[in-house]
């Protein structure tokens, strides 16, 4: 029996009892004249960014060995996929150079207010805070100036509801009803979409004191965001496959076969199937979907008018990594023959790549075994600089994030596929104007190598025309905004650099300005022409800033509010819980105690309206001039001309 045949056959015994850890592959090989073996170049070297093809699956053992593939490997993704290394560059355990992540930005602040103060001739009323204009979003409040519906889910797991409010007296509003569903809300003309845990339903409110339903469907997925646009309702629902995944059945009894499910030609890290989907909101029923093979962790999902775009990651694990480096011109010569050869045969093996860095590992230790101390010690300090190298001539290659355009014109269909180095933060990172999305990522942190943070403009087939690298070194992006042909950037270590970006020519983003200040902003926010908001912390207490970019080489920060009495803010978890009211130059900013309602205008923070609700506060809205902030059993109604309260209506 040769060498290579027992290798094998211990490697299958070893699977089928469950583990191979501690299986001992280096004693197999013996130093007896084998024949050297190499690894080939091309099946090992890293390939970085590409233009992923994108195809479907033979059959449904295909797509659970796919999935089986994924998981196996140490790909936790991100800044956490390489982690801290010993001296051989063999990973340690623990540690992540990641915070918890946190949300960005917003969009359509104005609702349908006039263009004037006192200068209306019809009512108004706000709209749900959203990242693109016309493309509405679901919030646990919704209003149409005449009624509110406001969810309670977020306060109580039984019993929860939506409860419905008369608002067209906006100073005296009355509970009417209510619907025994709670859950995220979208509002279609007559129609209530309720998006809650396990089920989605439809509700005809055209008598919103007798609401009726019109349709409900079970969810067996998790409804990742939706959107109303042009009177149809598109939802992405997140599945995980689980030991009998095929079909999958993400909303209601519609079966998606796992062999039409489309998934990158490569291994990518994925743990979920995204589904997009085309619903009629007054009926329930579903008329396009479209599913696609993704990573919960470290991606993102953005919605323009013109497609679903959904992403994807792909992360070197600590065996590709260092076979990688191994197989290299720099890392091919370390090794003797007997430890090519050992290498050259672990590649052939059916099995995981964790079940692989554990014996790469036994392979290193062997072959620091032959060596005295002093040959041990070079080869050990040769094969650290040399990876540390590797890595840094690839350090753009090891994370990457992969992007799927579903075109929503027409049936829901995959039209386009890229890829960008590094990871996104949230659906604010990427944005599409003028035939071209635009995405900022985070470069993360290994090997004793600083992050960075990039910015990438892709065109329509999502192929990268332009890019802006190296912002904020050994730091990671915390919220991101894109308007129009500009860009704004907040990185984040240990203070809060705010990036000015020229976008105007997609081929050649520039960098404009730079401001430096103590804390950071998680969410941005254009109040109006040249004046940016930022929300985030300093000393662990929200914080609101106002920065002037009319001037974009020298933005300048305005005025800024530190909440001393409070520790959290909701719009630091979701930009739905912001309210900007442009009429009266106002913008509404929840905190863990007490709401809080800003002046903007003059360029300087004034607070003017300080809401008690016994605690946190949720939403706010507005109806002609009476501002409404909602908490856990009570909505507060402010007279926005004197900021007076004038009801506390019990919910």
């Amino acid at each position: 029996m040769t060498d290579r045949t027992t290798l094998i056959a211990v490697a299958l015994t070893a699977l089928l009892v469950g583990s191979i850890a501690g299986a001992g592959f280096a004693g197999l090989f013996g130093d007896d004249g084998t024949a050297e073996a190499d690894l080939d170049p091309e099946n090992t070297l890293l390939t970085g960014t590409t233009d992923p093809e994108l195809a479907t699956f033979a059959s449904d053992d295909a797509f659970v060995e796919y999935f089986r593939d994924a998981s196996s490997g140490i790909r936790s993704g991100g800044p956490t996929a390489l982690p801290p290394t010993d001296d051989d560059g063999v990973a340690l355990e623990g540690g992540s150079s990641r915070e918890p992540d946190s949300t960005t930005d917003t969009a359509d602040p104005g609702g349908n207010a006039a263009s004037e103060r006192g200068d209306r001739t019809e009512p108004r009323h706000s709209r749900t805070n959203v990242q693109e204009a016309g493309l509405d979003e679901p919030d646990v409040l919704k209003t149409d100036g005449e009624s509110a519906y406001y969810a309670t889910y977020r306060y109580t797991s039984r019993w929860a509801e939506t409860s419905i409010v008369d608002v067209s007296d906006p100073a005296a509003p009355r509970t009417v009803g209510s619907i025994p569903l709670s859950g995220d809300l979208l509002l279609a003309n007559d129609t209530l979409v309720v998006l809650g845990n396990q089920q989605a339903a439809g509700y005809d409110v055209s008598d919103p004191e007798d609401p009726e339903r019109l349709w409900r469907n079970d969810l067996e997925a998790t409804v990742e965001t939706a959107r109303l646009y042009d009177g149809d309702l598109y939802l992405v629902l997140v599945d995980r496959p689980g030991s009998d995944p095929c079909p999958i059945v993400p909303y209601g009894d519609t079966a998606i076969e796992c062999t039409d499910v489309v998934r990158p030609a490569t291994q990518a890290d994925a743990d979920a199937v995204y589904t997009a989907a085309r619903v009629d909101p007054e009926t329930g029923s579903l008329e396009s979907e479209e599913s696609v093979v993704g990573s919960r962790s470290l991606s993102a999902t953005y919605v323009s008018e013109n497609g679903i775009y959904l992403s994807y990651t792909r992360s070197t694990d600590r065996y590709e990594l260092q076979r990688s480096f191994l197989g290299s011109e720099n890392g091919s010569d370390l090794f003797d023959a007997t430890a090519r050869n050992r290498l050259a045969a672990l590649e052939t093996i059916d099995i995981s790549q964790r079940a692989k860095a554990v014996e790469l590992q036994e392979i290193l230790t062997d072959w620091y075994g032959r060596m005295d101390d002093g040959e041990r010690k070079a080869a050990r300090q040769a094969f650290q600089d040399g990876l540390r190298d590797y890595v840094a001539a690839h350090h753009r290659d090891l994370s990457t994030t992969g992007i799927v355009r579903i075109d929503i014109e027409g049936e829901l269909s995959v039209e386009a596929s890229g890829e960008v180095p590094g990871t996104p933060l949230n659906q604010f990172s990427m944005d599409e104007h003028d035939d071209h999305l635009r995405i900022a990522t985070t470069i993360p942190r290994t090997h004793g190598l600083d992050s960075e943070n990039d910015v990438y403009v892709l065109d329509s087939d999502l192929e990268t025309v332009g890019s802006v690298t190296g912002l904020g070194v050994d730091e990671r992006i915390y919220s991101v905004r894109f308007e129009g042909d500009e860009g704004y950037v907040v990185t984040y270590r240990e203070i809060d650099p705010f990036y000015t970006l020229d976008l105007s020519n997609p081929t050649n983003p520039t960098v404009d300005g730079e401001l430096k200040l103590p804390g950071f902003s998680t969410y941005l926010h254009p109040l109006e022409d040249d004046l940016v908001l930022g929300i985030g912390q300093e000393d662990r207490r929200p914080k609101a800033t106002l920065f002037d970019v009319s001037d974009p080489e020298n933005p300048i920060e305005l005025d800024s509010e530190i909440l001393t009495e409070e520790y959290y803010s909701a719009v630091s978890r979701t930009h739905t819980a912001f309210l900007q009211d442009e009429t009266h130059g106002v913008f509404f900013m929840p905190g863990g105690e007490q709401s809080y309602v800003f002046d903007y205008t003059g360029g300087e923070l004034e607070e003017v309206a300080r809401v008690d609700l016994g605690g946190a506060g949720a939403r706010a809205m507005y109806v002609d001039d009476y501002l409404y902030v909602f908490g856990e059993n009570q909505a507060v109604v402010i007279d926005e001309t004197n900021w007076e309260v004038v009801n506390r209506h019990e919910l």
